[in-house]
Order: structure tokens, then sequence, then C-alpha cells
């Protein structure tokens, strides 16, 4: 993705910046207390969005027709659709479809959905229109990325992005978002890289999504913590996934 290659030619220091019209959004969340964050749900029942990009999509006739290219989330962080890129089974052009995540069937292992060469129309992202290849590459896709926010998101929008620490009356630089977990088709944390002064590994975080002012399309994912709140934060380890 555009944003994702993106992020290694940006300077890696941020410089820190004001706070927007989020406290009083803050005071009236509820904001995790860390202490009490436990990352054992997100190990047993969580799954990478990261992991599954680029995954291989098959038919139900078990032909494999694609491949995952992005994950699109509500407003309310809930999974609505996995976009996959199909079409070169079948021999019509390589092009994106937005799968409802209720027609997604991922219990033998796999990623089974119901499209097939007849109905590749029916699952467009909007108007049952599906997008070309190159639309969903770009920054913006038409009808997802210019909605009036709050809008739906793409999981490559928020992944890549520069996450943000509460500095006083500013944000200072933290780290990177590195992936998504999600927990009963919801986003249940954000996996941030830090950067070398907050020591090496990922460390994962209750999602903060609109509610607390985070904007979809922003390059910045602020934090409602401060470096004293995760001072003590433990490495997430990806090879505790069940």
């Amino acid at each position: 993705m555009t944003k994702n290659s993106m992020i290694f030619t940006i300077m890696a220091s941020v410089l820190a910046a004001p706070l927007f019209a989020q406290e009083g959004v803050l005071d009236d969340a509820k904001v995790v207390s860390l202490p009490d964050w436990r990352y054992d749900d997100l190990y047993s029942n969580g799954v990478s969005a990261r992991n599954l990009f680029d995954r291989d999509v098959y038919g139900r006739t078990g032909d494999e027709i694609g491949d995952v290219e992005d994950i699109l989330i509500g407003p309310d962080g809930q999974v609505k659709s996995i976009v996959a890129e199909v079409g070169g089974f079948w021999d019509i052009g390589d092009t994106h479809v937005s799968i409802p995540i209720d027609q997604v069937d991922t219990s033998d292992g796999r990623i089974t959905v119901p499209v097939t060469e007849d109905s590749v129309g029916d699952y467009g992202f909007w108007n049952n229109e599906p997008v070309q290849t190159g639309a969903v590459e770009s920054e913006i896709v038409e009808g997802v990325d210019d909605r009036a926010i709050p809008r739906a998101w793409r999981a490559s929008e928020l992944i890549g992005d520069y996450a943000r620490l509460r500095d006083g009356n500013a944000y200072g630089d933290y780290g990177y978002v590195s992936d998504l977990i999600l927990r009963d088709n919801k986003v249940a944390a954000v996996v941030v890289q830090p950067r070398a002064g907050y020591g090496p590994g990922y460390r994962a975080y209750p999602y903060y999504g609109y509610p607390y002012g985070w904007n979809a399309g922003s390059p910045y994912y602020d934090m409602p913590y401060t470096e004293d709140d995760i001072r003590d934060a433990e490495p997430f380890d990806y090879d505790r996934f069940e």
C-alpha cells in the first residue's frame, strides 16, 4: 500500500503537535487503565490484520480466486468486509471486491468466500460496483476515503501511522502502528512498534477510535496515555497466538 511504503521515507522523528479539540472527548470516553490491560484474550481469540493481508482467497468450489488486499472497518470499529483482488482465475481482469464479513468462512484454516465469476458485480464497495485494480492502492478510494467522517476506513489507513503519547498540552512521538488485532470481528487492539528509546519489541494497546478524537486518514494515531503510563507495558508476543 502507498501509505505503508511512505512510512520509511518520512523523517523518523516527529515534532510534538498541539492537542486538537479532543480534551472534552477524552474526558467523557472510557480510557482503559493499562495496569488492568491484559493480552490474554488477544492471544487466545485475536487475529492479526497484517497477517491477513495477501492471504489466498478461495471460492466455494475450492479454487483459488484471489488474495486479501485490505480490511474494511466501520466507524464503530466493527469489521465490515474483507477487500480482495479477484478475477485472474476467471480471465476478467483483476478487480477489487468487498465481501461482507458474515459471508467469509475461515473455519477450515483458509479464507473461503461465495464470490463467483457471475456474482462479482454484487460485491462492490458501494452501489454494487467493483473497484478496479489501482484504485485501492491509491491514497483515495472513491466512495470510501472521500465520505464524510465518521466513515468506514481501511486497516491499511491506520497501519503505518505515527503513534503518539500525550505530553502535557501536546503529543510526542512514540513509534508507529504496525498492526491491528481483531477479536470477534472488531478492532480490539492497536500494535505499536516503539522507537528505540522505549525498548525492543511490540506493544499492544486498546483501540481508541472516533469517540476519542481519531480521524481516519490522519497520519497520527494519538493515544490517551503518557510516558509514565506506558513505562511498564509488556512486549506483545506474536508467538503466543493460539
